[in-house]
């Protein structure tokens, strides 16, 4: 399939993040097993398959189990090199810092759209008022072209290839 985007993503999140969300987070990196509860909202969009026929008003749905948006690691498949998600600690200031690497299809653009907006909301640049923080890019895998992810004042710029893809998603 040739449906694949690398997404770079380096940013620091504050201290004053709720214990659940760090527990989310730490699942979407990998480090962590997955929490009961998702805080964030990405398990909002999964995917529902019928086990038998969907016109039968008794017909049964299957739904798919949430999975870690950035727990990928090893040779990407697609864009080269490797594929890593670290989350750490951070004394000065405060709170976590988060670098990503991961090769992603556009399936899991509204888990990555729920992320974002999490993150935005969550980074310690969040209130700096008027001020552009660029935070990584996504890009087609065949593409020297980058869609910049950039924050400000709490949300991050969602590029036009995860908003054509993510029509209905309402965000944060």
């Amino acid at each position: 399939m040739g449906d694949i985007y690398e997404l770079v993503l380096s940013m620091d999140i504050r201290a004053d993040i709720t214990d659940d969300e760090l527990a989310e987070l730490r699942w979407h990196v990998g480090v962590g097993p997955r929490p009961e509860r998702l805080p964030f909202g990405t398990d909002n969009y999964l995917d529902a398959y019928p086990l038998g026929d969907p016109n039968d008003p008794d017909c049964e749905w299957e739904t798919a189990e949430p999975e870690p948006a950035f727990a990928q690691r090893g040779a990407a498949w697609k864009v080269g090199g490797a594929l890593v998600a670290e989350l750490v600690r951070r004394e000065q200031p405060d709170g976590w810092s988060l670098t990503v690497r991961q090769e992603l299809h556009p399936d899991a653009f509204y888990q990555l759209r729920t992320l974002l907006a999490w993150l935005g909301r969550s980074s310690l640049n969040a209130h700096a008022a008027g001020i552009e923080f660029f935070v990584g890019h996504l890009r087609f895998y065949e593409s020297v072209e980058i869609a910049p992810l950039i924050l400000l004042d709490g949300r991050i710029r969602v590029p036009s290839a995860v908003e054509s893809h993510t029509p209905h998603w309402v965000g944060a």
